[in-house]
């Protein structure tokens, strides 16, 4: 494979990291034990771990950039940091809780030499057991998440082409605490480039160890409940923003449902209330069906709660220019 001269790296390998001292040495090392033949980078985007994340990676000698400021921590910013400071012609995104598996890359690579056309490609991912609603309800629909061929936006990462992330400004939204591959499909499809999805696999994922309300508390507590609404704020006006609302339109249903239930609470009477909440009990049925468990049924309603409950505290947040860098330091591989 000839290297374009404006490139360093046939490969940059970004991994995005926040406290991954448990992960990040597996990461790692899956990666060189998976790509041969290939001349690449690995960049440890940090967003200020507060454990040995950060001195884990450099003791493994990849180049390790963090951000400056604590507040400016979100899914978002992490590959974006790392897009700052890559070399490679092709940009491979990952987080510092999966594993990339072997022959992805070879595979990857070829599929975008031979089709111009498309931006970014991924591959299959598998995940492992949680004991939590969520990522079990994520594992239940991952033909539905992570559909095969040619897609709108690659959830969980992929190799992106550098050109096409050039062209339209920015990898990752720095604003956003979840959806950013979304949001970056959104952008990449409505310049006219192509996604796609091979049937091969990608990467393991290690799941969250949390129950479902302390994960719930969690994603509150750093903003991930939040990517809704700010998706919706950040694509008001472009383009894609009817797009953008198709892609959280679960969410976006059920919080118009909320607001129903509370506007009846307040003005309607005891009867229209009871009426109002016949949908609610009628889908906490139905998902305690299909998933034998009545606890399962509850915390569905929980989790979409929580969203809704997130999109309102999302559209509230500011938001910054996205192609604007935040402050960040490349840390010296002898530290």
């Amino acid at each position: 494979m000839s290297l374009s001269c404006k490139y360093k790296y046939e490969l940059s390998v970004i991994i995005k990291t926040f406290n991954e001292e448990a992960n990040i040495g597996a990461t790692i090392d899956s990666i060189r034990s998976n790509i041969h033949d290939i001349n690449y980078e690995i960049i440890v985007a940090d967003s200020l771990s507060l454990d040995a994340t950060q001195q884990i990676a450099l003791d493994r000698g990849v180049k390790v950039v963090t951000l400056n400021n604590a507040d400016e921590r979100c899914c978002g910013v992490g590959h974006q940091l790392g897009y700052l400071v890559s070399e490679g012609k092709y940009l491979l995104l990952l987080d510092g809780d999966m594993q990339l598996e072997a022959g992805f890359i070879e595979s990857a690579i070829k599929f975008l030499d031979d089709n111009q056309n498309y931006a970014a490609v991924a591959g299959a991912v598998e995940m492992d057991d949680s004991s939590n609603y969520e990522f079990k309800a994520r594992k239940q629909k991952i033909a539905i998440i992570y559909p095969f061929g040619d897609v709108n936006h690659l959830g969980g990462g992929g190799l992106y082409r550098s050109s096409a992330i050039d062209e339209i400004g920015y990898l990752t939204n720095r604003n956003l605490h979840a959806l950013e591959e979304g949001e970056l499909g959104l952008r990449l499809t409505s310049a006219g480039y192509k996604l796609h999805r091979l049937d091969i696999p990608y990467f393991k994922h290690t799941s969250y160890e949390l129950s479902t309300l302390e994960l719930l508390k969690h994603r509150w507590n750093n903003g991930y409940l939040f990517s809704h609404g700010e998706l919706l704020k950040s694509a008001y006006g472009k383009p894609y923003f009817m797009r953008a609302v198709k892609l959280i339109k679960s969410e976006l249903v059920f919080t118009a449902y909320v607001m129903l239930v509370l506007l009846v609470l307040v003005f309607g009477g005891f009867s229209d209330l009871l009426i109002s909440l016949l949908p609610l009990v009628a889908f906490w049925a139905l998902k305690s069906l299909k998933n034998k468990s009545m606890q399962d049924g509850f915390m569905s309603i929980l989790n979409l709660s929580s969203f809704s409950a997130g999109i309102i505290r999302g559209l509230l947040t500011p938001i910054k220019d996205p192609k604007e860098k935040p402050s960040y330091t490349i840390l010296p591989k002898d530290e």
